[in-house]
């Protein structure tokens, strides 16, 4: 990609045209001519009837099209006579060539103002330097059309970069794509934010906010929850009671609900250890009319709070349960828990398969997302100050005497950059320009310390 944006840049692309030569000559194909062409010096071919053909092109045959055009313009072949013979150049089918030189060297001849002689050796030399590039000759139409793809996408990212970057990773084909469109964001200034309640589909979306998140992608959630929860998006709730209430009326099952309390989809109605907790009361008495007393008991329910709600009571029953007001009370007991650091990440990492918190008071501490000790042990740290993903070493030596799981926080004390070095054969290593990070000293943070 940054090869294709310093050509254009080089060759200062004014229209599609020019977009459709950079394309062609970033292909194998254009080697041979890419510098000269990026630099815009013009090619002279072996006679002036070539250089008018290709004017557009600098003088280079950059296309499938220019040989068709040699053919039909110059030589003055049918068209599917020359595309035929196109092909068989390309397929190196040297016999077909032969059968059809004579038509194309008497065609030349008539339109050429050389003697015979002269004009035949230019088409000869022409048809060299067709059949060296035809193996790799790069299509017209679909570089023009590939070129076209490319200024809409240049101008809705220069126009409409919030909604471009959004599109970009919704299309995005692996992990390298998802990292280029999150940089991209971060060039505009545009937050990614996690998964959120009225602002989340199933997939990346946006709106006045920034970019969010999609649904669809976590384990057990799918695009129905996801529409499901954003059709109540207007909808006013004065608590997470009242939320819990409109939700029991929509598709959307207890584990998914429980999944997205997790990752703080809800976080507008309290923190994550609290609404957990609410659930759980409004999964076991919403809808309840009556209750054993025996059942009431094993479940730590408070009497008198269910004497205030019931229309009757027996030696055994609690009946006539006005379940959503005894709900409503026992909340009101319910303490502001805390999730720690720690269960969030264990959160992420169970139900997304990553983490993306991002808050700078966790300066210098990192979540071991991946770890490989097949050879000198390799953990893919993740900054909770700034999301970025950095790939460290470490030897195997203080690996050992400090092991790291995956999902612990490390607090890094000491680490350096080395040159990385690749392996050339007999037991040999060599440096090469590329550097890697490594930690020599770090810590666990316990869920204590947190």
């Amino acid at each position: 990609m940054k090869f294709a944006y310093e050509s254009m840049k080089r060759f200062n692309c004014q229209k599609i045209n020019d977009l459709s030569l950079v394309n062609a000559s970033i292909r194998p194909s254009g080697e041979s001519y890419r510098d000269a062409l990026l630099s815009h010096k013009t090619n002279k071919n072996p006679s002036e009837l070539i250089d008018k053909l290709l004017e557009d092109n600098h003088g280079y045959l950059c296309f499938q099209e220019d040989t068709i055009k040699f053919l039909t313009d110059i030589c003055g072949l049918p068209g599917s006579d020359a595309d035929n013979i196109r092909r068989a150049i390309g397929r190196k089918q040297e016999d077909r060539l032969q059968a059809a030189l004579p038509s194309i060297l008497e065609g030349y001849c008539k339109k050429s103002d050389k003697p015979r002689e002269v004009a035949e050796k230019e088409a000869k030399e022409f048809i060299q330097i067709i059949k060296d590039s035809a193996r790799y000759q790069f299509g017209y139409n679909h570089s023009t059309g590939y070129s076209m793809i490319g200024y809409i996408c240049g101008y809705l990212r220069y126009y409409y970069p919030k909604e471009f970057i959004t599109a970009y990773l919704n299309n995005a084909n692996g992990e390298s794509d998802i990292k280029s469109g999150t940089e991209l964001a971060k060039q505009f200034g545009i937050k990614i934010h996690s998964i959120k309640f009225r602002h989340s589909l199933a997939k990346y979306s946006c709106d006045d906010g920034g970019i969010y998140k999609g649904i669809s992608s976590i384990k057990f959630l799918n695009e129905e929850t996801a529409d499901e929860l954003y059709s109540i998006k207007d909808e006013y709730f004065g608590s997470f009671i009242d939320l819990l209430k409109r939700i029991s009326q929509l598709k959307v099952n207890s584990r998914n609900l429980e999944i997205l309390i997790k990752l703080d989809f809800f976080k507008e109605f309290g923190n994550i250890g609290y609404l957990l907790k609410c659930n759980d009361i409004f999964d076991v008495w919403y809808g309840k009319s009556q209750i054993r007393k025996e059942k009431a008991l094993e479940l730590g329910a408070d009497f008198g709070l269910i004497r205030e709600c019931c229309a009757k009571e027996t030696a055994k029953t609690f009946a006539g349960l006005n379940s959503e007001k005894l709900i409503r009370l026992l909340i009101k007991y319910v303490p502001d828990i805390e999730t720690t650091l720690h269960q969030k990440i264990a959160y992420q990492m169970d139900n997304l398969g990553y983490v993306d918190i991002v808050d700078k008071k966790y300066k210098g501490m990192c979540v071991a997302i991946d770890i490989n000790v097949d050879h000198a042990p390799k953990v893919k740290l993740y900054a909770l100050a700034n999301g970025n993903t950095i790939p460290v070493k470490i030897t195997k030596k203080i690996f050992k005497d400090n092991p790291i799981a995956r999902g612990d926080i490390v607090r890094v004390l000491r680490q350096s950059q080395k040159p990385k070095v690749k392996y050339v054969g007999n037991g040999q290593y060599e440096e090469t320009d590329e550097n890697e990070w490594w930690i020599w000293d770090y810590s666990i943070v316990s869920k204590e310390q947190r």
